[in-house]
């Protein structure tokens, strides 16, 4: 598989120690899509590194509960607050942020695959559900989040997509699922403008168990599936000031993050890790 930088499946010691000492001490989260899967890896690895208090938000009560539940009980350290609430709903989102405030760190985990089958045999209503949640539903958050938080205070913005949303697939049946997740990365390409105090940052998180992999009926990569410990911790580095540069770019969770230090000029310079038309200039 092409890859930016080298692809780490399972921790590594330049990750590890890049989040060492708590580096989210006194740092508010809030992550949506929590109660399972990617949500639970990211969750655990903010509260190992010091969160002081985060917001959990699922669409399953007793699910959301219980991962609340589960995580007071080993990090007592961290405060978590738990909601129950679709991301579509306006209404329920804009209650979660009248209750929880704005966090200093917001993660658009939440996320669903609905293709079944091949596009010219789908219900285009069904195929359409994900465009709802994975397109509006992570508009009505963001925008929910950035009405709340006061003016000018800076902030960062991690939104989990997926590789889909650029590379070549290849593969029956993900037209819905690659297109959704394609306007979500555009969506924070443009709206970084619109708030230079934030850092919005767009994640592929690897290939990570999950019942949306499940569901997708992906193969498993020939180098193996990614440990849910790698995506966790390197979400973890990109709120740290070291990776500032990064904001407003795609990146892989898996990616070594030694070589995109090491590449840090050559990003900025030549404006890469962003979707793009290769040699072309604009005025911008």
């Amino acid at each position: 598989m092409a890859s930016f930088a080298e692809i780490h499946k399972s921790p590594y010691t330049a990750l590890a120690n890049a989040v060492l000492g708590n580096p989210l001490a006194g740092r508010v989260i809030l992550i949506t899509g929590a109660g399972r899967g990617v949500g639970e890896h990211i969750t655990h690895q903010m509260a190992i590194a010091g969160a002081e208090r985060i917001g959990l938000i699922g669409r399953n009560e007793p699910r959301i509960l219980a991962t609340r539940d589960k995580f007071a009980k080993v990090y007592t350290g961290t405060t978590f607050e738990a909601f129950t609430a679709d991301i579509t709903d306006e209404k329920a989102i804009h209650a979660v942020f009248e209750s929880f405030g704005a966090p200093d760190i917001l993660i658009n985990n939440a996320g669903t695959f609905s293709d079944d089958g091949p596009f010219v045999e789908q219900n285009l209503k069904a195929w359409w559900t994900g465009f709802e949640t994975n397109i509006l539903g992570t508009a009505i958050v963001t925008q929910q989040f950035l009405r709340t938080k006061p003016k000018g205070k800076t902030a960062v913005v991690l939104n989990v997509t997926s590789m889909g949303a650029h590379m070549r697939f290849p593969l029956v049946g993900f037209s819905g699922y690659n297109g959704s997740k394609m306007e979500q990365v555009r969506i924070f390409e443009s709206i970084r403008f619109e708030h230079p105090e934030v850092r919005f940052i767009n994640i592929h998180p690897g290939n990570i168990q999950s019942d949306g992999f499940v569901k997708s009926k992906s193969p498993v990569p020939r180098d193996g599936m990614t440990d849910g410990v790698v995506t966790g911790q390197f979400l973890v580095w990109l709120v740290s000031e070291e990776a500032d540069f990064l904001s407003g770019r795609f990146v892989w969770a898996e990616w070594d993050i030694d070589e995109l230090k090491a590449k840090k000029t050559e990003i900025l310079e030549q404006n890469l890790l962003l979707t793009t038309i290769d040699g072309f200039k604009n005025d911008f």
